[in-house]
């Protein structure tokens, strides 16, 4: 594996694909940054089905620019196509939220909730990125930042439902609780002052 060139581009196009028995290969733009065990997704194509999320990259060849990975049965023929492959940022995971909220996701709101890490990861991604620094979407860059990305999605899954601010029954607001602050979490993620290196 060769070193990533910072920064890492998270979208990535797609200009070739092909499949054999569920084994898909996708030529890329680029592949730096791209490990194997990543989580991606791929939106675009012109037949629905090709289209995924939250698969993981079984390999990755970076003189070919190719990445490989493992759905369904379907073959199909070698052709150029467009599309945009999507790395995950994975930052904090859906465990690191339920500990810091206390408690345990049912499984009917799993999807939802992890729907809010991943929001949450790609925003603190991207906020960095445009702050000048150079970080990899596979891990934290300290645990300053990933604090950061747990009080962000801590926040969206606690304003589910609602119009303005915490969803709550109390309408004297005398149970609200004080919330981390946007500022706050800046702060935490190192952005919001003037860009580095």
């Amino acid at each position: 594996m060769t070193a990533p060139t910072f920064p890492i581009s998270l979208t990535k196009e797609v200009t070739n694909v092909v499949a054999t028995s569920g084994t898909w290969t996708l030529t890329l733009s680029d592949v730096d940054g791209i490990i194997a065990g990543m989580r991606f997704s791929v939106g675009g194509f012109t037949t629905a089905s090709w289209n995924v999320q939250g698969e993981v990259v079984d390999s990755v060849n970076a003189t070919n620019k190719t990445v490989t990975y493992t759905h369904a049965s379907t073959t199909v023929a070698s052709q150029t196509a467009w599309a945009q492959f999507h790395l995950a940022c994975e930052w904090i995971t859906l465990e690191d939220l339920e500990a810091a909220l206390g408690y345990t996701f049912d499984a009917g709101d799993t999807a939802w909730a992890t729907a809010q890490v991943d929001a949450s990861n790609d925003w603190a991604y991207r906020m960095r990125q445009s702050s000048g620094y150079q970080d990899h979407p596979n891990y934290a860059p300290d645990s300053s930042a990933k604090q950061g990305v747990i009080l962000y999605a801590s926040q969206l899954v606690k304003q589910r439902g609602a119009v303005d601010g915490y969803a709550s029954f109390d309408a004297q607001a005398f149970g609200a609780a004080p919330g981390q602050s946007y500022a706050q979490i800046l702060q935490l993620l190192g952005c919001k002052k003037p860009q580095v290196g």
